[in-house]
């Protein structure tokens, strides 16, 4: 026997069961294999992207991503587990010829093995190998069975974020158009319900996200389901809200914070995918709509301050809109509107 074979073939087998496990069945997010997989293939669609300028790519990335999540782990599975019987020449025989099995034939006898087919034509000889092929054989429908459930709770959870973006889009299409929207005469109190119901939605999607991270690089083109434009939008709209606005205009401060801290709670997953905040700085949204709408605007030293202390989560924000193929401008869109276009959207 080829130590050397066989225990490689012990080790890759761990590692892939260890990002198998830490990726679908543990709340810290994708395991070390996937999670760099993932962001290669991202980072490789977006220079597509870049250099094309159909953003249709990046449409299809996550659901590409998702399955080359799933073909990577079993891929690996059958290699590594395959190492195991190749190690030794004898480990396998043919059982019409009763000689020994080349290496192809091995990788065959695995691949039946893990996917409990259990075709005849070859069997293990000896003790030994008798018990890796059943350990093998219940181990892998294990594994594979995990991996394909996988899939479901993550598509799930798109669906999910996209309810999201698409509610706040409903509110407005920018951060000053949320705020005209709700502008009674006197002050935002009306702003209170919407955002009571957001607090628990982007909750739920940060503790998704953070258990699937993969749902970062599902992407779609139209801005009304553009989480990560939406998403900052709200969070420009509450910065405006908390610092700008008079406190006799602004709804309940409770909500206020509630809602930042959801937001935040999301926020904090983003370095899991690699994002972190850039070194540019977005620009500070001009508010000559809401002065023109006769609403009191507070600015100054001390509301500078303010703004130059959220300098790294306006950074972050404007890294996860980039790295999402989007770009800090495009945050200026207009709100939903009751017209249907049924083309295709690029």
């Amino acid at each position: 026997m080829n130590y050397f074979v066989f225990f490689l073939g012990i080790i890759l087998l761990l590692v892939t069961t260890s990002d198998l496990i830490n990726t679908s069945l543990s709340v810290r997010g994708a395991g070390f294999i996937s999670k760099r997989l993932s962001k290669s293939i991202w980072s490789l669609l977006l220079v597509i992207n870049k250099k094309t300028g159909r953003k249709k790519v990046l449409e299809l990335g996550g659901a590409f991503i998702l399955v080359s999540i799933l073909i990577n782990w079993l891929f690996l599975i059958w290699i590594s587990a395959s190492l195991l019987f190749i190690s030794d020449p004898n480990s396998i025989m043919n059982v019409e010829t009763n000689s020994k099995t080349t290496i192809i034939n091995k990788i065959y006898y695995t691949g039946y093995t893990l996917s409990t087919l259990g075709l005849g034509d070859m069997e293990s000889s000896g003790e030994f190998w008798d018990i890796l092929t059943a350990i093998l054989s219940f181990t892998g429908l294990i594994l594979i069975s995990i991996a394909i459930t996988y899939l479901i709770p993550v598509v799930s959870a798109e669906i999910m974020k996209r309810k999201i973006s698409v509610y706040i889009n409903t509110l407005g299409g920018s951060a000053e158009e949320i705020l005209l929207n709700y502008w009674n005469g006197k002050d935002f109190k009306e702003l209170e319900q919407p955002f009571i119901s957001l607090i628990d939605s982007i909750i739920l999607h940060a503790q998704n996200h953070k258990a699937y991270s993969v749902l970062h690089f599902f992407h779609s083109s139209d801005r009304k389901e553009a989480f990560v434009l939406n998403l900052t939008n709200l969070d420009e709209m509450l910065t405006i809200l908390l610092y700008n606005i008079p406190v006799d205009q602004r709804p309940s401060k409770n909500i206020l914070i509630r809602l930042r801290k959801a937001i935040s709670s999301y926020l904090v997953t983003l370095p899991a995918t690699f994002i972190v905040p850039g070194k540019e700085i977005p620009p500070i949204l001009k508010l000559t709509a809401l002065e023109n709408k006769g609403i009191k605007i507070i600015s100054g030293e001390k509301v500078d301050l303010e703004y130059e202390k959220l300098k790294t989560r306006r950074q972050l924000l404007l890294s996860l809109i980039k790295d999402d193929g989007w770009e800090w401008a495009d945050l200026k869109t207009s709100g939903y509107n009751h017209a249907i276009n049924t083309g295709e959207t690029y």
